[in-house]
């Protein structure tokens, strides 16, 4: 059965009334399957029991169940019932670290899609203690997927001199993974930070979400040793795909 927690996440899906209700739905049920609250090969409640539990239409819950099962995480079995996938394709949780071979490492194998690019864009503001701006960046939005989940919309604005090293490779992969492999690149300082609020429109759109569900606001910059600004990253995760981890040495006295 799906968590007592969800109480709370019920009530929050009726008072907020924004976006499809089977996107809220989707959500919470995506977001315990994630958080192994929902485990694999486990049955859901019917169809009857959801709708109950939620305060929606049946329709609403048929409509959640068949885009978690073309998401992979769910599988309908007849005259058995739903179930979670005995190996749901939740993609690995990103864990948001100092280093840059945590990035890196989660990045394998993922999928970019552009949407859009512009050259001589102005950067966005940014912390002027981070570093000082170059005189022309390459903007470039794009989605970032994991086998057919969407997780992320981002935003760079990558330096035009940097780019320009290698356009091809920029343009088709993903952007930190062609600066890691540039010379000098372990001379790059990575600054990043994360607030966490919910998807506006384009977002939710973006990433298949509903109006208003959890998402963590990244904004990563790259500076070189000179302390120019090369890179600026604003990313937008699914609140079901962030994790922060942080490890401390505790020193006695």
């Amino acid at each position: 059965m799906i968590g007592a927690g969800n109480m709370l996440e019920t009530a929050t899906l009726e008072r907020r009334n924004r976006g499809p209700l089977y996107l809220q739905v989707a959500g919470i049920i995506r977001r315990e399957i994630a958080n192994g609250i929902l485990k694999p090969s486990q049955r859901l409640p019917s169809i009857a029991e959801l709708a109950q539990k939620y305060q929606v239409a049946v329709v609403t819950v048929r409509q959640s169940i068949s885009l978690l099962e073309e998401e992979g995480l769910l599988l309908r079995q007849q005259g058995k019932g739903t179930f979670i996938s005995s190996e749901p394709k939740i993609g690995k949780w990103l864990v948001l670290k100092s280093d840059w071979n945590s990035l890196l490492h989660h990045l394998e194998g993922k999928q970019t899609k552009s949407l859009a690019v512009s050259d001589n864009v102005p950067p966005p503001a940014i912390d002027v203690r981070i570093g000082h701006f170059e005189g022309a960046y390459r903007f470039m939005k794009r989605i970032h997927s994991s086998g057919d989940i969407p997780y992320a919309l981002i935003e760079i604005y990558l330096s035009q001199r940097i780019y320009d090293l290698a356009p091809d490779e920029f343009d088709t992969s993903m952007v930190i993974s062609v600066l890691s492999e540039m010379k000098d690149a372990n001379t790059l300082d990575l600054h990043q930070s994360i607030f966490f609020t919910t998807a506006d429109h384009e977002t939710a759109n973006a990433l298949n979400l509903a109006s208003n569900a959890p998402i963590g606001d990244v904004v990563r910059v790259i500076t070189d040793k000179s302390g120019a600004i090369i890179y600026i990253g604003k990313t937008k995760y699914r609140g079901d795909f962030v994790k922060l981890e942080f490890t401390s040495r505790l020193h006695r006295k």
